[in-house]
């Protein structure tokens, strides 16, 4: 028990997204609540063993969130060439030779991987909460979450487009740092 290890990556581009849509499914299943006001009850009736217990299933809905994630991310931008493209087709390679070489940029590049994740993670739960919202608005026929519709909406388009940002940032810095530490010339075939 003492080698499992949350990290960077696990909070941001698991927990938060898993606890988003795992309070959301929460909130959609309840037929108390009815309206936001009745958030505040909801809130008050957790528990310290309904919060650990969540953490955990949060943990494993962020996990398979990600897999949503990253196919609304790949389907939208599919067509963008990699800077790393141009050096390799071998994408493993690539990175493994970053990160044996790229020391002290690595954690960089891993708040960009966590970055990218969170976002389009983000976006995925946002088209589920449209779903969810919308049929919470038919239950209760009460106009704040036909509104949460159209908000949820909007959050995945902004998240998508910071889930782009965030893979050009990391790509950006991954071709600079293996441009810098002339890592090309490692690669079979060059050596």
């Amino acid at each position: 028990m003492d080698k499992i290890k949350f990290d960077f990556f696990d909070i941001l581009g698991y927990l938060i997204p898993g606890t988003a849509l795992l309070l959301s499914l929460w909130v959609t299943a309840d037929y108390n609540i009815r309206e936001l006001s009745d958030l505040y009850t909801f809130i008050s009736k957790i528990t310290a063993n309904t919060l650990l217990a969540g953490v955990v299933v949060a943990y494993v809905m962020g996990f398979t969130l990600h897999f949503l994630g990253s196919l609304i991310f790949s389907s939208v931008y599919r067509k963008r060439k990699k800077k790393r493209d141009s050096v390799t087709s071998d994408l493993s390679m690539y990175w493994a030779l970053v990160r044996e070489h790229g020391g002290k940029h690595l954690p960089i590049l891993d708040r960009w991987q966590a970055l990218k994740a969170l976002s389009s993670n983000l976006a995925a739960f946002s088209a589920i909460a449209v779903i969810l919202a919308a049929v919470k608005w038919s239950c209760t026929q009460k106009p704040e979450w036909l509104i949460f519709c159209f908000v949820f909406g909007g959050l995945f388009f902004a998240y998508l487009n910071r889930a782009k940002v965030f893979s050009a940032y990391l790509d950006d810095d991954s071709y600079a740092v293996f441009q810098t530490l002339n890592l090309k010339e490692k690669l079979p075939g060059n050596l």
